[in-house]
């Protein structure tokens, strides 16, 4: 399931202008072929389609999420994993799919134990950080790195963790940054397999480790988390699925204010909306746009997405278009919502840190109080899942390949293959959004 929906992500994210870019400005530097690039016909390096393919599956914020491992994780374990199934060429769906298990199940272990969104609230682009562990591993197992050079693997990966948050304002390359993960993660694995030594402990290690450098300390990391229940307790179950297309912060805010328009809420009826969250979702999600704003910045801000699921009852790909971001009753709808800090909800801990209260005053003269539910709490369903998938591809590749993909991913047997799922990704897609322009 998480397979299908990364794939539908990156079909939609492979023809948007930063992805166009993307291809363009990488394809000056590295000419190569031998992997696939997902949407556009034609082959490029696997490291080059690590990277622009992980740059598509982020590419529009409708990816999976997990709300403590704090990434995106079909965005640098699935495109690093079939980048390496190319490289090798004799990979087995089944071989594939143990790969993006193992990828899965370490991304958000590693995430948890770094301390998961905390960082954001520092300025780093958690997946981007947590990501090229996540991709090394499932590179390293297409690869069949043992236990030394998958170490080696992750040493190498993990000293090219990266990702600054201001990226989010205005520029493409937050769009990249779990692309770059997923390059980091292949190269980190193929340098393991031809036996080039990677950081030892990169992890835990006192001066230089991933923890000591990020996060300041060692003792600051909680290392029980990489552990913890394994063999028994699948983290990978706990890995979410978006609804909404947009920074996963907003999704609960929005998940009320779509309830609330179904019973009778209008943004005619809103005086002033006071929306209270944490620390971290204040720091993300809080700031005034400028007019007219951009797709990404719009997608990053609580303002706009509180005011598109008001007006519309959806936050997904239509209302973060062009169009959408032109209309006047958005921002003048914009102007009427805060959003503010509020320590009650720091208080509730980091694992209830997407809660948000809205304080709605109408003009009416009357006022309402609602306490949102956390993304990670409501259920998406495997019918919800194949619906998603269906619904994102259906005007961007033919019916026919929409199902060829579906069957070989649900269905398909041990004698099915990597580089048939490669064949049918390679073929071209049309542009989710054509009258999206941010050149």
């Amino acid at each position: 399931m998480l397979l299908l929906d990364g794939i539908a992500c990156g079909l939609v994210g492979a023809k948007l202008p930063w992805a166009r870019r993307a291809v363009e400005g990488i394809g000056l530097v590295d000419n190569g072929s031998g992997a696939t690039l997902w949407g556009w016909g034609r082959s490029v390096s696997p490291a080059a389609a690590a990277l622009l393919n992980g740059t598509f599956v982020q590419g529009f914020e409708l990816d999976d999420f997990h709300a403590h491992g704090a990434l995106h994780s079909s965005s640098v374990v699935v495109t690093a994993g079939l980048a390496a199934a190319e490289v090798r060429g004799d990979v087995s769906l089944t071989q594939l799919l143990r790969a993006l298990a193992l990828g899965y199940e370490v991304g958000p272990r590693v995430g948890m134990a770094m301390g998961g969104g905390r960082l954001s609230t520092i300025g780093w682009h958690t997946g981007a950080v947590f990501g090229t562990v996540a991709a090394a591993v499932s590179a390293g197992t297409v690869f069949g790195l043992d236990a030394a050079q998958m170490e080696s693997a992750i040493g190498n990966a993990a000293t090219r963790a990266s990702g600054l948050m201001a990226a989010q304002y205005k520029s493409m390359v937050k769009r990249m940054h779990h692309g770059m993960a997923a390059q980091s993660g292949l190269y980190g694995a193929a340098l393991a397999s031809a036996g080039f030594v990677g950081t030892e402990r990169v992890l835990e290690h006192e001066y230089g480790g991933l923890a000591a450098t990020i996060l300041g300390e060692v003792e600051s990391a909680d290392f029980d988390k990489l552990t913890s229940g394994l063999g028994s307790e699948w983290v990978i179950e706990t890995i979410g699925i978006k609804r909404h297309a947009c920074l996963i912060m907003l999704h609960s805010t929005i998940d009320a204010l779509i309830e609330l328009r179904a019973e009778g809420l209008t943004a005619d009826n809103i005086d002033h909306i006071t929306i209270h969250v944490s620390e971290s979702v204040a720091r993300r999600t809080s700031w005034k746009m400028e007019h007219p704003g951009k797709s990404l910045s719009a997608q990053m801000n609580l303002r706009f997405g509180a005011a598109v699921a008001l007006i519309d009852g959806s936050a997904y790909v239509d209302q973060f278009s062009a169009s959408s971001l032109a209309r006047s009753e958005v921002w003048d709808l914009m102007d009427r919502i805060d959003v503010v800090h509020d320590e009650a909800i720091d208080s509730l801990g980091r694992d209830r840190r997407f809660v948000t209260r809205l304080d709605i005053s109408l003009r009416s003269g009357k006022t309402m109080q609602v306490e949102s539910i956390p993304p990670q709490d409501r259920e998406f369903s495997t019918d919800e899942v194949i619906t998603k998938y269906r619904g994102l591809v259906a005007h961007l590749i033919p019916e026919k390949r929409s199902r060829a993909i579906e069957d070989l991913v649900l269905y398909g047997g041990g004698d099915r293959t990597a580089a048939e799922l490669a064949d049918l990704l390679r073929q071209e897609a049309a542009p989710a959004l054509p009258d999206l322009d941010e050149d």
